[in-house]
């Protein structure tokens, strides 16, 4: 079955429901213009240039121990990118203002979703413009840790200030893994944009789901993919649009 026909069969499908789950991957961010440091073309340059692979320098071991390096590697590789939302997540708001989307899960950390209005979002890998002091519990924002010359301190008590995001090596947090799965269990559909069925939040989140309506709309293929209902491969950009209508 070609794409313009499974587009018209989930057009079908959104066009019937009330319950959508989105799973939001990241190929969203690519979409965006922003680049995935665990693709091999990223951790060979990035390891070429800070001699360790990304996961050692996004790790909860590394920020702890190499403050300095950890801070430069984030400042310069995780947040330098100014990203703005593609059209795919506009699409999405305009899916959740018919009252059809109730719920968003994400493990990308820029916030993109937020710049567009999207609500009910459940970010389980956290967002960098969340950022905190461990000690006295100020809030600091993105430009606070984007300006800071080496570590970021406080400014009240000179404690290092955490990146509001998860590190390899931390658990996601019960009650978001939780709502999570429980939104995924109850849901119509679920639609699954820029990510794959190999993907760690896409089986983890989808494992209870008895429904027969996971949708995965991903420009990259996999081997995976086979485990979706319905895969139509395309940017979704390009897809989601014909299918909202």
């Amino acid at each position: 079955m070609g794409n313009e026909q499974l587009i018209e069969r989930v057009r079908n499908m959104v066009r019937e429901a009330s319950q959508i789950v989105v799973l939001l991957g990241v190929g969203t961010i690519i979409e965006s213009g922003g680049e995935n440091i665990w693709s091999s073309r990223e951790c060979y340059r990035l390891e070429d240039i800070y001699h360790k692979s990304p996961d050692e320098m996004m790790s909860v071991g590394f920020y702890s121990a190499r403050r300095d390096k950890f801070f430069e590697f984030y400042r310069n590789e995780i947040i330098s990118a100014n990203l703005e939302p593609a059209s795919l997540y506009y699409d999405l708001k305009r899916l959740q203002d018919q009252g059809k989307v109730k719920k968003i899960i994400t493990q990308n950390t820029y916030g993109l979703h937020n710049k567009v209005g999207l609500e009910g979002v459940i970010e389980l890998h956290g967002n960098i413009h969340n950022n905190w002091c461990p000690h006295c519990g100020k809030k600091f924002d993105l430009d606070y840790i984007q300006a800071s010359k080496s570590v970021p301190l406080c400014d009240e008590c000179g404690t290092a200030v955490r990146p509001g995001i998860r590190l390899f090596g931390e658990n996601i947090a019960n009650n978001l893994m939780t709502e999570a799965v429980n939104a995924c269990e109850g849901a119509e559909i679920i639609l699954a944009l820029g990510t794959n069925m190999y993907d760690n939040m896409v089986k983890f989140c989808t494992g209870n789901y008895k429904g027969n309506k996971l949708i995965l709309l991903t420009k990259e293929e996999h081997y995976m993919d086979k485990y979706a209902d319905i895969v139509i491969h395309d940017k979704v950009c390009n897809s989601l649009p014909q299918i909202i209508g």
